[in-house]
């Protein structure tokens, strides 16, 4: 099971990419857990995520999220604001399962 975290502002404005995000995985069989957090909540689930996508709004926390999660969670990304404006749900999964795989060939080495 893949789990992606995505962080914004109140953890209101993301939940529609969840549930797009869900339908593909679903669509795909692919097993997901996700969910959408506000940032400052972020900690009640960080350990268990592969994927961090935060979102454009809060994009200024990268370095944070980078400096303390770098490690432990293969991937920590910024949400490209378009694609989180138009809820491109396929896309952003897509992206992201990529960067995981990429960060688990890297970590082979």
């Amino acid at each position: 099971m893949i789990s992606i975290t995505l962080l914004c502002s109140l953890g209101m404005s993301t939940s529609m990419l969840v549930d797009a995000m869900s339908e593909v995985a679903k669509k795909r069989n692919i097993e997901l857990d996700i969910d959408a957090l506000p940032f400052d909540k972020a900690s009640e689930r960080l350990e268990k995520t592969d994927i961090l996508l935060i979102g454009p709004q809060v994009k200024h926390l990268l370095p944070k999220f980078q400096e303390k999660y770098s490690g432990r969670i293969p991937v920590i990304a910024v949400i490209d604001f378009r694609d989180y404006g138009l809820v491109r749900g396929e896309k952003i999964l897509d992206e992201s399962l990529e960067r995981l795989e990429t960060a688990a060939g890297a970590s082979q080495l």
